[in-house]
């Protein structure tokens, strides 16, 4: 009875177990799914054991008849090849394979892309007896990763564009810059030379009294030999100091070809010295004040810095000129030169008609010009403010009030 009595609990046990056993596995099942990816087993023949719905839709058939077949019944030869090769490997090493990125044509010819996960199936002992797999469709990831490499490939064809578009009009504006650079040269010329008939003016008139003096001394019955002497000596002076006035102008007007290292007030005295017979004959005083008694050194283009103070003594010049036909002012340019441990500061001040205060923001503007009868060229205070600002690092800018303009240019040490 005790033997019954004991197989008959035995038998309940057993029962219960199964129950119990068969009920975790439809919760397993049911749990797989509803995993929208792939989850298979497989054993070590590579057949598959247990599969959940996706991994059966994706293969273009019912889990039930996915069992007890392998991948050659359900993908391309290719395909299946490969997958198997993955689960022999993962067999032989005990080596999971992890999110291994496949593109996998499914039987109804969708192509897609898988991340594949395949680890080791272990029994209760411990060994091996086949594969769990996981694949998960990564297509979307995939596209949108093409199409952020295809607009990122856009981009760089845009910007290399935007590049070669950039350096074409660097290139335009630096040919532009230098015609106007010749254009602000040929003016500047014009101006020399006005200036070297006011310089040479003078001498000249000297030279043709010396010559009548000689002639007159000529056609005199008796020679006077020292007479002579004198007004060679004389003529000799005043050519000297014409040909020492070509010099200067000759190396004012050559460009600097680097940058170095020059006195600023020395520069501003060369100008005003080229400019002196003008200043004369405009019936104008110039006064330079510094306020350090040691040099004032810079580090830029020398002779485009002097082509800067030029252009605005000159038209201070003009300015003063244009108020003298209201009024007889006497002229007056002053440019006070200051340094401190930053900057060197220079202005220049006149007491001409000054610039009304609905121009003054457009006065370095390319092409404007103040002067009546398109005298001027609109182009000197635009290439003073590029020398400046652009070539020698530095900062220019004007005030005008009461009439008094001022031009103010701030160079870094």
């Amino acid at each position: 009875m005790r033997g019954d009595k004991g197989g008959f609990f035995t038998v309940v046990a057993s029962n219960e177990g199964s129950m119990l056993l068969q009920s975790e596995l439809r919760l397993l099942q049911v749990l797989m799914d509803n995993i929208p990816d792939s989850i298979y087993f497989k054993d070590s023949n590579n057949k598959f054991i247990k599969v959940n719905k996706a991994k059966a839709d994706h293969s273009g058939t019912t889990a039930e008849e996915m069992i007890g077949k392998t991948d050659f019944d359900f993908m391309s030869r290719e395909q299946a090849t490969k997958a198997c090769l993955d689960d022999e490997q993962v067999i032989q090493t005990g080596i999971p394979i992890t999110n291994k990125v496949e593109r996998v044509t499914h039987m109804d010819g969708t192509e897609v892309y898988n991340s594949v996960t395949k680890i080791p199936w272990y029994d209760a002992h411990g060994v091996i007896i086949g594969t769990i797999g996981l694949s998960r469709d990564i297509t979307e990831l995939i596209r949108s990763k093409e199409r952020l490499q295809e607009k990122s490939d856009q981009l760089k064809e845009i910007n290399s564009d935007l590049e070669r578009r950039v350096q074409r009009e660097v290139e335009k504006r630096r040919i532009h810059e230098e015609l106007m650079t010749q254009q602000t040269k040929l003016a500047a010329m014009g101006e020399m030379i006005t200036m070297i008939a006011h310089q040479w003016r003078t001498p000249l008139n000297i030279m043709a009294l010396l010559m009548q003096d000689l002639q007159d001394a000529c056609d005199s019955d008796h020679v006077d030999k020292g007479r002579v002497i004198d007004a060679a000596g004389e003529a000799i002076s005043q050519i000297n100091f014409m040909a020492n006035t070509i010099n200067d102008f000759k190396d004012f007007c050559k460009p600097s070809k680097s940058k170095g290292l020059f006195d600023v007030k020395v520069a501003v005295e060369a100008v005003c010295a080229i400019t002196s017979a003008l200043l004369r004959h405009n019936s104008v005083e110039i006064r330079v004040n510094c306020t350090r008694s040691d040099r004032v050194m810079v580090y830029g283009y020398q002779n485009e810095f002097k082509q800067v103070i030029l252009n605005i003594i000159t038209n201070a010049v003009d300015s003063i000129n244009d108020k003298r036909t209201a009024t007889n002012v006497k002229g007056l340019i002053e440019i006070d030169i200051d340094r401190d441990d930053e900057k060197v500061t220079l202005v220049i001040k006149d007491n001409g008609k000054g610039i009304e205060p609905e121009i003054i923001d457009r006065i370095f503007d390319h092409y404007f010009t103040t002067k009546k009868d398109n005298v001027g060229s609109g182009i000197g205070l635009y290439m003073s403010k590029i020398i400046i600002e652009n070539s020698m690092g530095g900062n220019i800018y004007t005030t005008s009030k009461d009439g008094k303009t001022a031009f103010v240019i701030e160079l870094k040490l």
